[in-house]
């Protein structure tokens, strides 16, 4: 009984307190009348009993009051929102906040009949800017990097900034709701960047020049003396045109088709060393960690997939060093077992064909390695204890392209904390 003497209490404060449309041309009863806003609450039940002042972009909020049924036209400021009949009663309309951003923020909701209109004071609040994604998290002072995400709203009161680690502020270039174009400071140091516009600030969850948990930077030398660690280096090395500061990246060249098979050049191997070796990360969370890596594709890409498999001791492992005879188990069987889950890098599938333009950053989410070598979804990926190896190829894939003769530069394999 305290409840419902509780909820009326609300109403008839409500009635008294909130600002309605003038009640002078009501009618009253089937949408007879002019409109009448008595409050606004919100959809979810756990919460209906809560009155509304404001509401973010998308949220869906019900109008309550007199000689709605009539009304066919919704604004919150200026963006109109779209009504569904069903929800359209003469007391209650239940409607979503329409994502657009406002052009000009009047805290208003303007509800029209063909003959009546009501206006209802109601803030339309806007998230802060929500930085995603960088294109490359490797860019050189003075060159510009571009920011994708969501709400980046600029006015000219309030411009966008960009700040780099360190407090130094890139300078914006151009922009739109969804991407900036910000030159990098001189100085600028690795480590998330900060988002401001007149709606907030907000860190990005990715980091600029990532120097996290980088498992393959193809400049440290393993324990036979080479920049791999297993029987494929790809087809060599090279720092021409890489990434500043990260010294060497790996290469594969050649000819390729759906079906070729050609380690020597499209295969690389950083295999297990101990079979006490840890995983490179927590692999009991996958779902908390993605893989990232810069890639630069400059020739048409056009069949086969980049496979990229995570082994463990129990798989594969070499070391002449402590293994004696046998150096271990080197083997290449998981690479050709169906049922050994992988994720699967194909970028020009949707297209066709692949050319980078550049250096970019690509991340795929640990979750994502499930897929068999002709790109069958498994349905599972491999349990903790499978991820202190890592293997690169190109082959297969599942899907099919036309031959082609693309070169990969790769650098700064990582695995590290999701968004």
């Amino acid at each position: 009984m305290k409840k419902y003497i509780l909820n009326i209490a609300i109403v008839l404060l409500a009635l008294v307190s909130f600002n309605s449309c003038s009640d002078d041309d009501d009618k009253g009863g089937s949408g007879g009348g002019t409109p009448v806003v008595r409050y606004i609450r919100p959809c979810d039940a756990t919460i209906s009993d809560s009155l509304l002042t404001s509401g973010y972009l998308g949220t869906q909020i019900a109008i309550i009051g007199e000689n709605l049924s009539k009304v066919n036209k919704v604004y919150f400021n200026d963006q109109k929102a779209k009504l569904n009949p069903n929800f359209v009663t003469d007391n209650t309309i239940i409607v979503n906040i329409p994502s657009g951003i406002p052009g000009e923020k009047q805290d208003l909701i303007k509800l029209y009949t063909n003959n009546d209109s009501c206006y209802y004071t109601f803030e339309t609040k806007v998230p802060a800017p929500a930085p995603k994604s960088m294109t490359c998290e490797y860019v050189d002072d003075g060159n510009v990097a571009y920011i994708h995400g969501l709400y980046f709203i600029h006015e000219d009161a309030n411009p966008l900034t960009v700040t780099f680690e360190g407090g130094l502020q890139g300078e914006v270039v151009s922009h739109d709701l969804d991407n900036i174009a910000v030159k990098v400071p001189v100085g600028a140091k690795p480590g998330p960047v900060k988002v401001t516009s007149v709606y907030g600030t907000t860190e990005s969850p990715f980091y600029f020049r990532d120097n996290r948990n980088i498992i393959l930077d193809f400049d440290t030398k393993f324990a036979d003396g080479g920049y791999h660690h297993g029987w494929h280096a790809g087809s060599g090395y090279s720092t021409d045109g890489g990434l500043t500061g990260c010294g060497q990246y790996l290469i594969f060249t050649g000819e390729m088709d759906d079906d070729k098979w050609d380690d020597s050049k499209f295969g690389y191997e950083r295999w297990t060393y101990r079979t006490t070796d840890p995983d490179f990360f927590d692999a009991g969370a996958l779902d908390k960690y993605v893989l990232k890596f810069e890639v630069n594709i400059p020739d048409v890409w056009s069949a086969a997939a980049l496979q990229i498999i995570f082994t463990g001791a129990s798989d594969v492992w070499m070391n002449w060093q402590e293994g004696g005879s046998t150096g271990g188990n080197p083997n290449n069987a998981y690479l050709s077992n169906s049922n050994y889950p992988r994720a699967l890098w194909i970028p020009w599938a949707d297209t066709g064909t692949y050319v980078s333009n550049g250096w970019v950053t690509v991340t795929i989410p640990m979750t994502d390695f499930k897929y068999s070598k002709d790109g069958t979804n498994l349905n599972k990926v491999n349990a903790a204890g499978h991820y202190s190896g890592i293997t690169l190829f190109v082959n297969g894939g599942g899907v099919t392209g036309t031959p082609c003769n693309p070169t990969f530069h790769i650098d700064n394999v990582r695995v590290v904390k999701a968004q």
